[in-house]
């Protein structure tokens, strides 16, 4: 018996000295990035690598920086009580490495308990920390990193616990609801400045952002109606980019004891709730470059940096191969976002009160190039006589568009904008089976300290508990 306890004590030393050299060993990541793609999946990726290519006119993909990492992986996305996850459920998992119910945020499915995101916890540790979106501030994945409430929706709740977080830089989108849902509540950037934050929401201050600035909340000066950024591909030359708020996110919070920073495209997401695939392509390529800014520091710290990109879950069911070739090439004639064609023919319409059917298909084709033969895009009869329906739904005598309502909220299936972008999408090979997220495992890209941790698949949950590890959290 004295034998076998002897044997089994000497084993548990050698475990905890081993356990305890291996982890002294390990050189922990002082500066840790989290890139997260919202609604980006393997195929939104693939989609951008080969519209590239087609540009290119290269048969053969054209990899993305984020494509570039060390590590190509996988990771689940469902959530306490779905298969399917919401933004605010993943994004709790992402930030605190607990499942919750889809609409939760930062609490457990009782909403009794209050998690600590790996953002607040390294805050405590001394780290300075980041968050940046290209959509609201407040919005479901930004907030999962410092708000704690009972349903996602809850903007101006969650846009007054920004400043109790005491992050060193917000960047980018500006405050959903920023005087509550009456319009009566304290001005939330108010609050911000009351708290010590410098609001910053013009050009020429965000440029002037530098190294030692303390408690920043950059906002981007061209936003859309709930806060969000300009569409990358309606090219708003005002608007500032993801990669150049991360840029100026990067000097804030570089310091010799290490930074998280969190870093979200969130209009891919919107792009493919509205099954447009040019919109989705263009924002990849946006968020991209903010991945890019990284590896650029990256670079020159090697030994200390970690890099993850992710997704919070795949949106549309994208897929690339629909019964034709693909041609994503075609997808270069789509000039613009279908919000903005909502707005274009709105004015149109206001100026036009007795615009004709061909007007509206010379519109279309200006925009999509839809209608041209000589580019692949003739329109068969069945086509126009979708878009003579929907005209006549819009225009003679029907209710028009609201390119400003929630995207989720027009009627996708009749506005001429969402049937100018099905039908080019279909032409270029590009396929959806929803409007909505889906279940699909998403792509997990990652270069630096502790990139082996994620040669395998893994889950949302092991995100941060792998970032914690590696900080020393």
């Amino acid at each position: 018996m004295m034998k076998k306890f002897l044997v089994a004590f000497t084993a548990g030393l050698m475990l905890v000295f081993v356990s305890c050299t291996t982890q002294h060993q390990e050189p922990k990541a002082k500066y840790v990035f989290l890139f997260i793609g919202d609604g980006m999946g393997a195929t939104q990726v693939y989609s951008t690598e080969l519209y590239l290519s087609a540009l290119n006119d290269v048969r053969s993909t054209t990899n993305l920086n984020l494509s570039k990492l060390s590590i190509q992986s996988y990771m689940t996305t469902y959530s306490a009580n779905s298969w399917i996850t919401c933004s605010s459920a993943s994004g709790t998992a992402l930030a605190s490495g607990n499942k919750t119910n889809n609409g939760v945020l930062g609490k457990d499915s009782s909403l009794t308990v209050k998690f600590e995101t790996v953002a607040e916890k390294a805050k405590k540790a001394g780290f300075k920390v980041g968050i940046l979106s290209s959509v609201g501030i407040n919005h479901a994945t930004p907030a999962s990193f410092y708000a704690h409430q009972n349903k996602r929706s809850m903007y101006y709740e969650i846009a007054s616990e920004l400043p109790l977080s005491n992050f060193d830089y917000f960047g980018g989108g500006g405050f959903i609801s920023p005087k509550g849902k009456d319009g009566q509540q304290p001005d939330a950037y108010e609050l911000a400045a009351q708290a010590g934050y410098q609001y910053l929401h013009t050009a020429e201050s965000i440029k002037n952002i530098k190294a030692g600035d303390r408690k920043v909340l950059a906002v981007n000066p061209v936003l859309l109606s709930n806060g969000e950024f300009a569409w990358e591909i309606d090219k708003n030359k005002e608007s500032i980019s993801l990669a150049e708020f991360t840029r100026k996110g990067i000097e804030v919070v570089d310091n010799p004891k290490g930074f998280f920073m969190m870093v979200e495209g969130g209009k891919i997401d919107w792009a493919c709730h509205a099954n447009d695939a040019a919109a989705s392509i263009h924002e990849v390529l946006a968020f991209d470059k903010a991945v890019a800014e990284a590896i650029k520091f990256y670079n020159q710290h090697p030994d200390e940096t970690l890099i993850i990109v992710t997704a919070d879950h795949e949106t549309g069911g994208m897929m690339i191969g629909n019964g034709v070739e693909p041609n994503l090439r075609l997808l270069e004639n789509q000039k613009t976002s279908v919000q903005e064609f909502g707005r274009i023919l709105v004015q149109f319409q206001q100026t036009n009160p007795k615009a004709t059917f061909e007007q509206v298909m010379e519109l279309i084709g200006r925009y999509f190039g839809l209608g041209d033969a000589s580019k692949g895009l003739g329109l068969t009869s069945e086509e126009l006589a979708q878009f003579k329906e929907s005209f006549q739904k819009t225009f003679d005598g029907g209710k028009g568009l609201d390119p400003d309502k929630d995207y989720l909220e027009q009627e996708t299936d009749i506005s001429i904008p969402s049937l100018a972008v099905a039908i080019l999408n279909k032409k270029a090979g590009i396929g959806w089976t929803s409007f909505d997220h889906s279940a699909t495992p998403v792509p997990v890209r990652v270069m630096g300290q502790g990139q082996n941790y994620f040669v395998s698949s893994i889950d949302n949950t092991d995100i941060p508990k792998i970032m914690g590890k590696m900080m020393g959290l």
